[in-house]
């Protein structure tokens, strides 16, 4: 029996069955094309949302460990106002959703990582705030401006309290050769006390707050931002300590400036 024939049998045993039946009867025969064709129609709808959505950013911010995804919506409306970006033909993204544990390595920390590499390498990221310990992980990876070359000394001293420091010898050991064979074989220079330093952070996975008096070179790559309204209206970072910094690599220094001003001053 040839598939027309098929079709015309099942009709007629379908013929004043009721509309029940013939539902039933398209379901079972036509399912997969339907799924199938519902599946492309929802791909196509997507692929149109996000080619028409896909503005290049005025501006992108992490804000990591902030507890508060449901904040992205107001800060970028609240920011896009007070930047002044145009949204018709650029974005604004500033991601309150991601999490980071440099205690704990699991899949969502590894993501996080990868995520912010990526972005961090096609220098799509301008700003991040993060709790301290977070925060003082990145800056020690040297992704942070000295603040120093962006800010008159006018600023600096105005918030000269509230600056995150980190000490270039830290930093610089790191990334040192000498950091990379501790980390291959264990053993490390007890003199040197940046070694010291990075195994003990590297056991505990917690960074010193060494005072600034103590360090040997004191670089400002970060500004603490605890009594912010911003934070405080949107419930981010609820018992920890946040900092935030402007990435070395942006291409939109002037909006990551006022993403600062913005935290510090609304």
């Amino acid at each position: 029996m040839s598939v027309h024939e098929e079709i015309r049998e099942q009709q007629k045993k379908l013929k004043g069955q009721g509309v029940k039946a013939h539902l039933q009867y398209f379901w079972d025969y036509y399912k997969i094309h339907t799924i199938v064709a519902l599946a492309a129609i929802i791909f196509i709808v997507v692929l149109v949302k996000d080619v028409t959505n896909n503005k290049p950013y005025a501006f992108y911010a992490l804000m990591l460990n902030s507890y508060s995804s449901n904040a992205e919506e107001v800060l970028e409306s609240e920011f896009t106002e007070y930047a002044g970006i145009d949204t018709t033909t650029s974005s604004c993204f500033i991601d309150t959703s991601v999490t980071y544990n440099t205690e704990i390595i699991d899949e969502v920390t590894i993501a996080t990582s990868q995520k912010i590499m990526a972005n961090l390498s096609a220098a799509e990221l301008d700003s991040m705030a993060a709790d301290q310990n977070t925060f003082a992980y990145y800056a020690h990876q040297d992704i942070f401006t000295d603040l120093r070359t962006i800010y008159d000394e006018s600023f600096l001293n105005k918030y000269a309290d509230k600056l995150f420091y980190v000490d270039r010898g830290l930093v610089d050991y790191i990334a040192s050769d000498a950091y990379q064979d501790f980390l291959m074989n264990g053993s490390y220079d007890k003199d040197n006390k940046y070694a010291v330093m990075a195994a003990d952070i590297y056991a505990t996975g917690q960074y010193p707050d060494t005072p600034v008096n103590e360090m040997d070179n004191p670089v400002p790559v970060g500004i603490i931002i605890d009594d912010s309204k911003v934070i405080t209206d949107n419930n981010l970072y609820q018992g920890s300590t946040p900092v935030v910094g402007i990435i070395a690599n942006t291409t939109r220094l002037d909006n990551a400036k006022l993403f600062i001003e913005y935290l510090l001053n609304k």
